[in-house]
This record gives structure tokens, sequence and C-alpha cells, in this order.
């Protein structure tokens, strides 16, 4: 019976142990193009996304909805925007494959095709939350969060906008 706890114990930590690593390995991908031509990079932290929801809920009247909205973003830690639709034909594909080499390993939430174009969601769900949520775009957009989302904030938000 130990053994096999154990062997379960270890096979969860290696399989967490191999996610975690995957939003770091996105931001160094992404860091090594950042000079291209076409290639715009955006990076906020943790102090930034504080910043912004403490700005933002103080600046003025906010309905229910947008409180809402910033209650979604309260656990995140790290938010990084990539567009790379506008560098050249070669470094894009270059920058694709290995983007979608990254991304292989990980847990699909969500893909949507349209023609050739296809959007994707990844991430850790634990049924509450996700966690280390990442939104690729074949055409050329990259969304890497760190943290995590409460289900039921966005479930909410959902609801709001219907």
């Amino acid at each position: 019976m130990k053994k096999t706890v154990i062997t379960l114990l270890l096979l969860t930590v290696t399989s967490l142990a191999a996610w975690a690593g995957k939003p770091e390995k996105l931001e160094r991908l992404a860091r090594q193009y950042k000079g291209e031509d076409g290639f715009e990079m955006v990076s906020i932290g943790r102090l930034g996304l504080r910043l912004f929801n403490g700005i933002t809920a103080v600046a003025g009247d906010l309905d229910a909805g947008e409180k809402e909205a910033l209650k979604v973003f309260k656990g995140l830690n790290k938010l990084i925007v990539i567009d790379f639709e506008d560098i050249p034909a070669a470094r894009k594909a270059a920058f694709t494959a290995k983007t979608e080499k990254i991304l292989s390993g990980m847990d699909l939430i969500l893909e949507a095709k349209d023609n050739e174009e296809a959007f994707r969601i990844y991430g850790i769900d634990d049924g509450k939350n996700v966690r280390d949520c990442i939104l690729y775009s074949s055409d050329g957009t990259l969304i890497v969060t760190k943290g995590r989302f409460n289900l039921d904030s966005i479930g909410k938000l959902m609801e709001m906008a219907q």
C-alpha cells in the first residue's frame, strides 16, 4: 500500500513539474524574438496588475459588470501579451512551430477553428479555478497568464453579458 501511494505521489509531482515550466518557456521564447520587426510583447507583473486593479477601482463609477470583471483578474500574478502577426513569414513559422511544441504537452481546455486559423485555450482546471491559462491563436496572438482565474467569477461575468 505504501509503495502504491508513494508511486502515485511521485507521478502527480512529476506531471505538475512538467506543466509548471510552460509559461516560463513561452516567455523565454518570446524574449528571443523581442527585437524582430513586427513582433510586439507586453509583460505586466504582479505590481502592475495590482496597480491596475487599484486605480480602476478608485478611478470612478463602476457598474456591477465592471466590478465583476475586476474580480476575474484578482488572482493573476503576471500577464504577457504577444503579437507576432506581422513578423516575416519564415520567422513566424519558426516561432509558431516552437510555440506549438511547448504547448503540445499541455492540457487543452478549449479549441475553436475557422478555416486555417485555430484558437486554443490551455490551462490547469481544478474545478474551481483555472491556473496558468494560455490563449493561443495561430494567426499571430499569444496571451500567457500566471496565476488563477476563478470560474465562478467568469460564470457571473458571462451571465451578465447575455
